[in-house]
């Protein structure tokens, strides 16, 4: 796929728009309906398993016509330029990448934001509408009302992940001059940066100082999650492993889930019948096998093969 060309924030069909009827236009709605916004502003909730872990996530996500108006918002937003070390809610790159970043730092830091999307308020969702995009104030509260709830950044919309970039712009810049400053490449996905650099640096200093950035704007790290790794450790990377000798591997959490959960289906191998009522596992089971597959194609060929006929059977 042909990448598109960035442009500069004042080339951003948003910049400067000033009425509500061009924000009609602009989101493909008639006056009458984004004026009426409050009445589609309709969630649903449910639940995610975190990448990595047993735990799982909560998730809010916008209902169907809300969705269609913010990936609108997010087609707008998507082409303005942006810092090389910013890895989510770019398209065509993934947590992969993020790994890949990192393949030649010998020695690394990962901090984690603690609740990040609930701690990314309104207000600085508005401010980057209002100052960054300098719309007028209707049109700021307009938009902030489409791409947040219950004053923060809702977890499942098209929208979240740009937005919540773009209403912490200053935080993320400023952390990565300090990065920078140590020596080390940065990298941010989503909620997860990742400090590393193929010399060693003093990880007390740079932890201390990425902590007063994010505080500084209301947020901070998630303490327990702070991880250094020397050059003789492997290093996981939202959902990679980086080995000592530069390579990225699958993390071994992940493989001992795409194996327990072959040997709970296998007990159905054979009798289609049996098969009714474990769809959703062999979906999972499937999405964790590609997961793997992204990092190392030729991992789990046999496996992979026999699920996709379990899948076949129970589509039958």
């Amino acid at each position: 796929m042909k990448n598109r060309r960035r442009y500069d924030i004042s080339q951003c069909a948003l910049y400067k728009c000033n009425t509500r009827r061009k924000l009609a236009t602009l989101l493909n709605l008639d006056y009458i309906s984004l004026m009426s916004i409050q009445k589609i502003i309709t969630y649903h909730a449910f639940e995610t398993e975190k990448k990595g872990t047993d735990e799982k996530r909560a998730i809010t996500a916008p209902d169907k016509q809300l969705k269609i108006i913010q990936r609108r918002v997010l087609y707008l937003l998507r082409y303005m330029k942006r810092p090389h070390w910013l890895i989510s809610s770019e398209k065509g790159k993934s947590y992969i990448d993020n790994g890949k970043a990192h393949l030649n730092g010998r020695y690394a830091l990962t901090i984690d934001i603690r609740k990040f999307y609930d701690n990314c308020g309104r207000e600085a969702v508005y401010s980057f509408f209002s100052n960054k995009l300098r719309t007028s104030p209707d049109v700021s509260k307009l938009l902030t009302d489409i791409v947040t709830y219950n004053g923060r950044i809702p977890t499942g919309c098209p929208t979240s992940q740009i937005i919540a970039y773009y209403a912490y712009e200053d935080m993320f810049e400023e952390i990565a001059k300090i990065a920078s400053a140590f020596g080390c490449t940065f990298t941010l996905f989503v909620d997860d940066m990742t400090f590393s650099s193929e010399g060693a640096f003093d990880k007390d200093k740079l932890g201390s100082l990425i902590d007063c950035a994010l505080r500084k704007y209301g947020h901070k790290p998630k303490y327990k999650k702070v991880r250094y790794y020397p050059k003789s450790a492997s290093k996981p990377v939202t959902g990679t492993i980086i080995t000592p000798d530069n390579r990225l591997e699958i993390p071994n959490n992940l493989q001992e889930k795409i194996y327990n959960g072959f040997q709970d289906l296998k007990r159905y191998m054979g009798d289609a019948t049996n098969l009714s009522g474990h769809e959703k596992k062999i979906d999972v089971l499937k999405g964790r096998i590609q997961a793997a597959r992204n990092i190392d194609s030729d991992r789990f060929p046999e496996i992979r093969r026999i699920v996709q006929h379990f899948s076949t059977d129970c589509s039958q």
